[in-house]
């Protein structure tokens, strides 16, 4: 079985302009050479080439890579991207789209930072889809621990929400200060038997994790995004990978944060990498490959 965790099917309005910017500046100065290969118009669908692929190509990415089930996560911008998509609007649309591969399983989100209207939208998504799980994403401006947001984790737990957070960097106008995985340990401990997933195995806060989990033995944390190293250092993914599931063999689940990273290491790639590196054993792969996201999903 293999479950990939983290993946996006994003549309162009909910996404914020200037992180968009930001994303695109390195290439900037290239413009007129990539004329053609790049589109930098902001108001195009598609401004960059990882940013979205059709549909038929995520069906054919699980198909061809024997994918039973893809977590598709939502990220709610709308407090700081307004007037362009709503964010019920962006999660009728992503339901909709998924709705045509029972493979995808999509997830909500819901910025605290809402405050009372952002639980009634969570009563309200839950009632119309019924979801899993859903996204955090500390990077628009909370501080997870922040007591004023305890109504908002009381009622993700009372609906038995999966919650996947983001860890690690981000971009203005996002503020990866935010994005530690220590601010998920106080949540978690009031939390118990909420399951959370600390993305990218915390990212460039990785040191961090492993705090957190050694504590709190409901969190877990994905994979995904790991495919930066790659393929010029194989060896740090590898490392990174031997070093985490040693420790968690149970709670580290597979991600690809498709599809970016895909036209760079594709999912294919990835798979065959952790099927064939030298980190762990053939128990360790299968359950890091699906049989922990699983367990988490309550499907085995």
């Amino acid at each position: 079985m293999i479950i990939d965790s983290h993946i996006h099917i994003w549309n162009r309005k909910m996404l914020p302009d200037l992180a968009i910017k930001n994303y695109l500046m390195p290439l900037l100065e290239h413009a007129d050479q990539l004329d053609g290969f790049m589109d930098f118009d902001l108001d195009h669908e598609i401004p960059f080439f990882d940013y979205s692929v059709p549909m038929e190509e995520v069906r054919e990415t699980l198909d061809v890579n024997r994918i039973d089930k893809a977590i598709v996560l939502a990220t709610d911008f709308e407090l700081i991207n307004e007037g362009r998509m709503s964010n019920e609007e962006y999660i009728d649309w992503l339901y909709d789209t998924c709705s045509s591969d029972d493979r995808l399983e999509p997830f909500i989100g819901v910025d605290p930072n809402r405050g009372a209207e952002g639980l009634k939208m969570i009563d309200r998504l839950m009632k119309k889809y019924e979801p899993k799980g859903i996204k955090m994403y500390p990077a628009t401006g909370f501080y997870p621990d922040d007591e004023k947001y305890s109504k908002y984790w009381d009622l993700v737990d009372d609906h038995g929400l999966i919650v996947v957070t983001h860890a690690g960097m981000a971009l203005p106008p996002l503020d990866e200060k935010y994005c530690h995985p220590v601010n998920m340990m106080d949540v978690a401990e009031k939390h118990p038997d909420m399951k959370i997933i600390i993305a990218h195995l915390g990212g460039k806060f990785h040191d961090e994790l492993f705090e957190v989990m050694d504590r709190c033995d409901n969190v877990y944390t994905d994979c995904s995004a790991l495919q930066g190293w790659l393929p010029s250092e194989p060896e740090a993914v590898m490392s990174r990978l031997k070093e985490t599931t040693g420790r968690y063999p149970e709670r580290v689940v597979f991600g690809t944060d498709f599809p970016l990273y895909d036209t760079r290491f594709s999912t294919m790639q990835f798979i065959r990498l952790i099927n064939e590196g030298d980190w762990g054993t053939q128990r360790m792969k299968e359950n890091l490959l699906g049989n922990n996201m699983a367990k988490v999903l309550g499907i085995r």
